[in-house]
């Protein structure tokens, strides 16, 4: 199972990269809070899967804590995948205020700019981008709102960036689209159960690129 780091905001290495196995590196919102250790799990017996513990928000705060984030690993050169998704606090609308916290041009702008960071402090990273999944079908507007065709629209604008500079993408949206309302917990998040299948589906994915 991944080390969780300290949460102080020290660049103590925590993360040591294993030898014997391949290295993965998950950053995301609460939505990958809820498959990396069932990831983890998954993979155990080829991979070292790592993560925060914390929530890693939105695009602004990936970008701010990329540093500390690679300065817990003894070795990030020796990661062989980061997979990251950040979208539902960038579409969100705070306390219901009209625009998304984060502007579709300084979304992409973002995007760009993450694939920029894990290029710098994950040199021989596969860098994968997934996807920001559906909001409940059936369920009720949380206080801070999003809407699925908000979501598809800036799933679309991380898609084109992360395409345009040759980055693979892992369609989590898609997966968790064919879910009943029955398979979420509340406005956003899964069900235990369902996020263990979403796990298992990220780990699928993540284990092809291994392979290839």
């Amino acid at each position: 199972m991944a080390t969780k780091w300290i949460e102080n905001g020290d660049s103590k290495i925590v993360f040591r990269c294993s030898d014997s196995k391949r290295n993965i590196f998950l950053i995301g919102d609460s939505i990958r809070q809820g498959y990396c250790a069932t990831v983890a799990e998954e993979l155990a017996d080829i991979a070292e899967v790592f993560y925060p513990k914390s929530n890693c928000e939105s695009t602004q705060n990936v970008i701010t804590s990329m540093r500390t984030w690679a300065n817990t690993f003894d070795r990030p050169d020796r990661v062989d995948i980061v997979q990251f998704n950040c979208g539902h606090w960038d579409v969100a609308h705070w306390n219901g205020y009209e625009l998304a916290l984060t502007s579709e041009n300084e979304y992409a702008k973002n995007i760009k700019m993450i694939i920029y960071l894990l290029r710098q402090y994950f040199c021989n990273a596969e860098i994968v981008f997934a996807t920001t999944t559906p909001m409940n079908p059936n369920g009720v507007v949380g206080v801070n709102p999003r809407y699925n065709a908000e979501i598809d629209k800036y799933n679309e604008i991380a898609v084109n960036v992360a395409k345009n500079e040759n980055i693979i993408v892992s369609d989590l949206n898609a997966t968790v689209r064919e879910f009943g309302s029955e398979c979420y917990s509340d406005y956003c998040h899964l069900t235990k159960q369902a996020f263990e299948y979403l796990g298992k589906d990220v780990a699928i994915k993540l284990k092809q690129i291994l392979l290839n």
